[in-house]
């Protein structure tokens, strides 16, 4: 790709993950009386607050993957950063050092819960609600983290 490319797929990335943080963030507040969950509150759930929590659930992978694969490597990029066999802990700690984050072991624990949130479904209610209070736990610091690099973007002029 071409400079002109990534800075333009850096752009369409930084509004999408604009207005996806701010969507997670409006249902977080909805769903804040719910929060901390344990099972007993899960098994009490009607499809209402577990479609709220799946929707959650899933700004937070998408989030996630908006900020770390996209807005990260494009800022790299546009940065004059080689990123080419970089790993994402790699990455994670080049974008820490030009302050694009305030912390890349931060990052990398985000990752394990993206991770888990994406790959593992736990059918009892307990082990339900210790999944949504881990992703509840740290979706303010993938807000913050995800607005911190956009705005990172724009006062830096690597995109208009």
């Amino acid at each position: 790709m071409t400079r002109d490319e990534v800075q333009e797929a850096t752009r369409e990335a930084a509004d999408a993950a604009g207005q996806l943080a701010a969507h997670a963030e409006r249902l977080s507040k909805r769903m804040a009386p719910l929060f901390p969950l344990d099972g007993s509150k899960v098994a009490a759930w009607g499809d209402e607050d577990r479609e709220r929590l799946h929707a959650l659930l899933r700004f937070f992978d998408q989030l996630y993957d908006m900020t770390a694969r996209k807005l990260f490597r494009g800022f790299l990029f546009l940065s004059g950063e080689t990123i080419s066999g970089l790993s994402a802990q790699n990455q994670f700690r080049r974008i820490e050092a030009l302050r694009g984050i305030a912390s890349a072991d931060r990052w990398i624990e985000l990752g394990t819960t993206r991770s888990l949130l994406a790959h593992d479904y736990p059918t009892r209610p307990a082990a339900q609600a210790d999944r949504a209070n881990l992703a509840w736990r740290d979706l303010p610091d993938l807000i913050v983290g995800t607005r911190r690099i956009i705005s990172l973007l724009h006062s830096e002029g690597l995109l208009p």
